[in-house]
């Protein structure tokens, strides 16, 4: 894989530690700002405190479908989920390089397991990564940094815990990011 344009930042954290708050709160700033932002968010979905599935949300047009909901196995949970193909179709159509262009920020909520294997949002962050000329920002587990940072090593992606303080998500669109390594 050829790496052009795209600057890719690691937004690393613990596993419900609150990423995608903090990315959607990131990327609410940046629009206030005028900043244009595109890409995806999944968050989560919650019944009376259960965590039952995952939306995606276009962060250019506020839009949501479902993406993936808490599958049972003869009433018992099983820790698995089972996702929609319509929530992945509109989560790739939302990273579409024709929907990202001049987005200074194109966010990926989140670039995780599936993403590794070659699934989920991967072929669409691959193409952005070649295409893209702003920063991509890929949410990450903290456990799975390391492999994500190696898959893009070419590309020498920098990782920041999240969240940043909000003085400082300016910065976060910068070529240098030393303040954040």
């Amino acid at each position: 894989m050829d790496y052009l344009k795209a600057r890719i930042v690691l937004w690393v954290g613990p596993k419900h530690s609150g990423k995608t708050t903090a990315a959607q709160r990131l990327a609410d700033e940046l629009v206030a700002e005028g900043e244009a932002v595109a890409g995806i968010l999944a968050p989560a979905i919650y019944q009376q405190k259960t965590l039952v599935g995952f939306e995606v949300l276009d962060i250019a047009t506020g839009s949501r479908k479902p993406l993936a909901q808490r599958a049972a196995h003869n009433g018992a949970d099983t820790g698995r989920f089972s996702f929609c193909p319509e929530g992945w179709d509109f989560g790739n159509r939302a990273l579409h390089p024709t929907r990202t262009r001049g987005a200074r920020l194109v966010v990926v909520d989140e670039f995780g397991p599936l993403e590794l294997a070659g699934k989920g949002w991967r072929q669409a962050v691959d193409r952005l990564v070649c295409e893209h000329t702003g920063t991509i920002l890929l949410v990450v587990r903290e456990e799975l940094a390391t492999e994500v940072a190696r898959l893009f090593a070419r590309a020498k992606p920098r990782s920041i815990q999240a969240p940043i303080a909000p003085q400082r998500s300016d910065q976060l669109l910068r070529p240098d990011l030393r303040q954040f390594v």
